[in-house]
Formats: C-alpha cells, sequence, structure tokens
C-alpha cells in the first residue's frame, strides 16, 4: 500500500554556520523512500529560519504544518511526515511536544532521515525517542545561546572593541570560533592625528575662533582626506558624526550600556564635553550663507556615492519641480516637497520626525528620572536576576517536563531582565535632544516655531545611524516605486 509523505524542509542562515541545504534535504528524503516507502509526494512544507526559541524570524510554514496537523488538512491517517533530522523540527521543547501530540491525535507517522527510521508517535517508545530528540536540540540550542551570551559579556566586561572600526583607530585580531575577533584597538598613526584636529578646530581656542564642521569637510577634501570605506571625501554629516563618536574617550557603547574600553582615548573627557555642548546648542549657525535654508540638505543622503543631497530650485524651463539632488555627481534626485512631507511632515500629517518628536514616551526615555537610591535598586535587582538566569542554564534537565519547566523560567527571567535593562537605561542615559527641543504634546507647534538652523540640528541628531537611522535616496531604478517611503534606505549602526 502506498502511502503519502510530506516533508518539512528547514535551513537555518547566519554568519559562520554551515547548514545542510534544503536540495541536500529533499535528495536523501527521496533517497529514504526506496526501503520505507513507497511514498506519493504531497506539498512539502519549507522554512529558512532558525528552529530555536531565540530566533527573531518566524516560521511561516512550520506554523502551517502545525494547523494542517491539528485540523486533519494534513492528510489521511497514515500520512507521513519526513523530516531529515530531529533539530530541523522544533528547538524549543514545548512547540515539538506539541507537534507529536497533533501528529498523534491525527493519526500520523513520522519518519527522520538521518536516523534511517519511521516513528508512529501513538508508540510510547517512539513519543519517548521523539521528544528526546527535540529536548536534546533545546538544550543545544541553549547552550550555544549561553555560549555566545559568555562571548559577549566577557567582551563587555574586559572592554574589548566591537562592531565597525572607527576611523582613528587600528585593530588587532584573533580567530576566536572560526571567526576573527578584535581584540585590541589603539591610535593609528595616520588617522588619529585627523581626529584630533578635527575636535580642535571646531571647538577652536584662545588663540583661534572655532571653525564649522563644513569649512573644516571642505579643507579635508582638497587635501584629498578621504573615509576608509568607499574611499570619499568626508561630508560635513560624518564630521558631525565622529564627534559625538563616545569611542574617542575611550568609552565602549554597546546595547544602551556604556563601559569603559581597554583602548586609548583620543580626546580627553573635557574637550569631548565641550564640543557635545556646541553640538546641541540651537544657536549656533550651521552655515554662513543668506540662502534659503533647508531643513534635510545635508542629513539626506546619496544611496550610490554616500555623499549628501542639496536642495535644487525647480521652474519652467526644467518642467520640474524643487528637488533635492545629489551635490557632487548628480546621480540622482527626489522630488523636495514629497520628502519633506515623508520626514518631516505636517499638523495635519506629521512624518518621521513630528511623529517621533510628538510622542510622550519619548520624553520620558530621554532623561533619567529616578535618583541614585532608584538606580542602585534596579542595577541590584539585575544582578539578581543574572545570577538566576545563569544558574537556570546551566542545569540539565532529565526529563521533557522538566526541560519544559526550566524553558518557561528562563523565559520569564530574560522578560524581567530586559525590562530592568531598559529602566536602567532610562535612568542613565543622557541625550542631547533634551537641550534643544521639548518633545511629547505640542512638538508640532514648537517645531513650527523655531528657528531653521535649530531644526536642521535636530534633524541631523535624529536621523543618524545611532538613533532614527540616516536616510539614503536610492534610483527609482532600484527601488519598488517612485514613491519616496520606497526609495529611501534607512542606515542603522
Amino acid at each position: 500500500m502506498t502511502t503519502t509523505g510530506r516533508e518539512y524542509l528547514r535551513v537555518s542562515k547566519g554568519k559562520g554556520r554551515v547548514a545542510r541545504s534544503i536540495t541536500d534535504q529533499h535528495r536523501d528524503n527521496i533517497a529514504a523512500e526506496t526501503e520505507h516507502g513507497p511514498w506519493t509526494w504531497g506539498e512539502a512544507y519549507a522554512d529558512t529560519g532558525s528552529a530555536s526559541k531565540f530566533a527573531r524570524k518566524t516560521r511561516d510554514d512550520f506554523d502551517r504544518l502545525m494547523a494542517d496537523l491539528t485540523s486533519g488538512e494534513f492528510g489521511e491517517p497514515g500520512t507521513v511526515l519526513v523530516l531529515w533530522e530531529i533539530s530541523r523540527l522544533a528547538r524549543e521543547t514545548g512547540k515539538g511536544v506539541a507537534l507529536v501530540d497533533a501528529a498523534e491525535g491525527g493519526g500520523y507517522k513520522i519518519h527522520v532521515t538521518s536516523l534511517d527510521r519511521t516513528f508512529n508517535p501513538s508508540n510510547y517508545g517512539d513519543r519517548h525517542s521523539l521528544i528526546s530528540g527535540i529536548n536534546d536540540a533545546e538544550k543545544e540550542a541553549r547552550l550555544l545561546s549561553v555560549r555566545t551570551l559568555r562571548g559577549v559579556n566577557s567582551a563587555l566586561d574586559d572592554g574589548r572593541p566591537h562592531g565597525k572600526r572607527p576611523y582613528g583607530y587600528a585593530r588587532d585580531y584573533e580567530s576566536i570560533d572560526g571567526r576573527p575577533r578584535p581584540v585590541r584597538q589603539y591610535p593609528d598613526p595616520e588617522e588619529a592625528p585627523l581626529v584630533q584636529e578635527l575636535f580642535r578646530r571646531v571647538l577652536g581656542s584662545p588663540e583661534k575662533a572655532p571653525e564649522s564642521i563644513r569649512s573644516v569637510a571642505m579643507d579635508w577634501e582638497k587635501r584629498g582626506v578621504i573615509s576608509r570605506q568607499g574611499g570619499v571625501p568626508f561630508s560635513p554629516q560624518n564630521l558631525r558624526q565622529m564627534l559625538m563618536r563616545k569611542a574617542y574617550i575611550g568609552v565602549r557603547v554597546h546595547g544602551g550600556s556604556e563601559r569603559p574600553g581597554n583602548w586609548e582615548p583620543l580626546i580627553d573627557l573635557e574637550t569631548f564635553e565641550a564640543v557635545q555642548r556646541l553640538l546641541a546648542d540651537p544657536s549656533r549657525k550651521t552655515h554662513t550663507s543668506r540662502a534659503v535654508r533647508h531643513v534635510l540638505t545635508g542629513t539626506l543622503r546619496c544611496d550610490v556615492c554616500g555623499g549628501r543631497m542639496t536642495a535644487r530650485a525647480g521652474g519652467s524651463s526644467h518642467q520640474r519641480n524643487p528637488s533635492y539632488t545629489c551635490y557632487m555627481y548628480a546621480h540622482l534626485m527626489i522630488d523636495k516637497a514629497a520628502t519633506d512631507a515623508f520626514l518631516i511632515g505636517t499638523a495635519e500629517h506629521p512624518g518621521v520626525l513630528l511623529a517621533y518628536l510628538s510622542r510622550e514616551d519619548v520624553a520620558a526615555g530621554l532623561t533619567g528620572t529616578g535618583d541614585d537610591t532608584e538606580l542602585s535598586d534596579v542595577r541590584g535587582q539585575l544582578s539578581d536576576k543574572r545570577g538566576q538566569l545563569k544558574a537556570f542554564e546551566d542545569e540539565d534537565p532529565e526529563t521533557p517536563a522538566e526541560a519544559r519547566l526550566i524553558g518557561r523560567r528562563i523565559t520569564a527571567l530574560e522578560a524581567e531582565i530586559r525590562e530592568l535593562e531598559e529602566r536602567e537605561r532610562t535612568l542613565t542615559r543622557p541625550n542631547p535632544l533634551t537641550t534643544m527641543f521639548a518633545t511629547g504634546p505640542g512638538a508640532i507647534e514648537r517645531w513650527q516655531a523655531t528657528e531653521v538652523t535649530a531644526q536642521r540640528a535636530i534633524a541631523a541628531l535624529l536621523l543618524s545611524p545611532d538613533a532614527l537611522g540616516r536616510p539614503h535616496v536610492r534610483r527609482v531604478a532600484d527601488s519598488a516605486s517612485e514613491a519616496v517611503q520606497d526609495r529611501i534606505r534607512w542606515e542603522k549602526d
């Protein structure tokens, strides 16, 4: 008698991972039919993504499989669910047990190709083997998560550098877990003096007046100073971001937390804080021209060259509306009114900036409202919760029931820790926006009464990679449509 076989194919993707492809799984499953079939092949289920509880991407076909097993749409009793290995199914014991229960209720069987065996979920021995395999897969996923977390925490505790290498520094790397990891960061002999020059010129001195960021950018371009990425001149916005980078005072910023780094600072704390006050001053002129000033010029970037975009007037001679245009090479242009409406907005239709500035939770999150006692209490709770989490992660459950109980407790602790970490960030993080603009209800009216120079400073602060994201304008040919929202690519740290 020929039965129906339906595959569930899944492959994980990620940095440093090597996984058996869906095509390879399918070929092996087809070969298994020779010995365990015959099967007629029904529609397969396929996902690309992790089966771990720590995965961020949902597995749509796994959800469809569960629904079909429960409703009977999977097939007639006796239909076989074909997997390449048990870990392809689920690395969270609760979900795996639910699937085994659904298969048992529908009278379905489960074939695991890598084990060369077909399981009957209604048989107590087969059921135990399936659930034990799922439990082992969850254990491995949790162990991997613990190792990764320990690696991150170790780097944090040691103050080792992470992320992109800041301009001004060189790095030494070591191979850890098969991947190059930065272990040492030190001043680059050619780039570090330029960073120090930038801070010195923008801040000024008793002997020399402060210079605008734009003037430094123009001088560097004449001198042939170019960025490490792309080999293009630094724009004023590039230099502004450099001036706000805490790595230059030896501070490691990660996930909203700040810790001392293990590298030599390029800038002393007093100079850095003086520059931050200068940048946050709404009255500071960003340019001296008497021409019409636009909020987004200098903040918008051309996605082709990474350079800034400037506002160009329209007119009947060109038969076009005012636009933003790639300043250096005229790679592309985009309608100015539509772009302003999307990124800034109006009282009737707030855009990205005005919607963000109007939110009540933004005002609450900009500065800490608690005192030192509250902060100390939060950090004490965090220490306790992290200790409890580590203890549960080190547990070695002997039964599926014990694993589910531990898993539920770990999930609850992780949620509590996330809430406490967010509260700690709220109590400690400074934000230059507080000195520039009052967010929350009434923000739109305040924005309309704010001078363009201050609006530009606010836009530059918020439309940056470490805040809302820096907007890059793509060519129409590289976009889903001509609509502004489809032509904007957001650059995030």
